[in-house]
């Protein structure tokens, strides 16, 4: 009865440093630390740890929602970018949907393989009592480098060699790809040194095709058979551009919502326990 007393203690003081915006529905019991389990001392995961355990009610509403844009976002901003410019014979932007979606191939095969080669475990499996979003749960093992880290900054990285007399394309950009880093460790599936290497895997890869476009756009003038220069004349104005992104997330989230509840896991070794939250 003594130790059920003190994990209610417990609880009841993780509800009032999240400011009560998680409330407890349910727990179960945690399972008991291993006596030979020592976490690791490093920077790594004492940023972890801060960011992870740092709750509140507008970051668990948003950050998972969020979260969940980077794919259709990397699916719809290039197509779309395509799309609009072919209509309009805006050559530039046209160009630049081209050379943002192979960015996005470039670090995403680039983040998958070495995230196969070096096989890190993810912290929500290495460490305990970690907070663990299960609807944002990843869908592979392997947590180094962050794949939605690497989507995100290769978008923004190319967004802004593209539109460098562009601010808020930039600005909006790089503000969307850093609330993504932030989540992946806010979700408990990132260390920050993973979130790190994603932030140089889409960056390096956005430089490396931008070094390419001209090689590139030729060859894709080649393939349509087209003689169409690289002119920035006809370019979008800057709210367009970001609007692409700021569409898709909107739509994103609105459908998420529909989810009928929120929880979010506290791993605790062998057990999970779920914290309910609602708002």
């Amino acid at each position: 009865m003594q130790m059920n007393y003190y994990k209610i203690i417990f609880l009841i003081t993780l509800q009032i440093l999240s400011f009560n915006f998680v409330h407890s529905q349910g727990f179960r019991s945690f399972a008991q630390r291993d006596s030979t389990y020592i976490e690791p001392k490093n920077i790594d995961v004492s940023i972890f740890r801060f960011v992870n355990n740092g709750r509140n009610g507008f970051s668990s509403t948003v950050i998972p929602l969020t979260d969940k844009s980077v794919l259709p976002v990397s699916i719809a901003v290039p197509l779309g970018l395509a799309g609009i410019s072919r209509y309009n014979n805006n050559y530039y932007d046209e160009n630049t949907a081209v050379l943002l979606a192979l960015s996005e191939i470039t670090g995403t095969a680039f983040t998958f393989g070495l995230k196969n080669i070096i096989r890190r475990e993810r912290p929500f499996v290495n460490l305990k009592n970690v907070f663990f979003d299960k609807y944002n749960s990843p869908t592979d093992r392997y947590s180094f480098p962050s794949g939605h880290t690497t989507m995100a900054f290769s978008m923004a990285a190319m967004l802004t060699l593209r539109y460098p007399d562009k601010p808020i394309v930039i600005t909006g950009s790089f503000l969307y790809a850093g609330i993504i880093g932030y989540g992946r460790m806010y979700l408990g599936v990132h260390y920050p040194s993973d979130v790190l290497a994603g932030m140089l895997a889409g960056a390096g890869s956005a430089a490396l095709i931008y070094s390419l476009r001209k090689e590139i756009i030729k060859g894709k003038n080649n393939l349509f058979r087209e003689n169409n220069p690289d002119s920035s004349d006809k370019e979008l104005p800057a709210p367009a551009i970001l609007g692409l992104t700021v569409g898709v997330d909107l739509i994103n989230q609105i459908l998420q919502l529909v989810r009928p509840d929120g929880k979010v896991f506290v791993n605790s070794g062998n057990q999970f326990v779920s914290i309910f939250y609602n708002f």
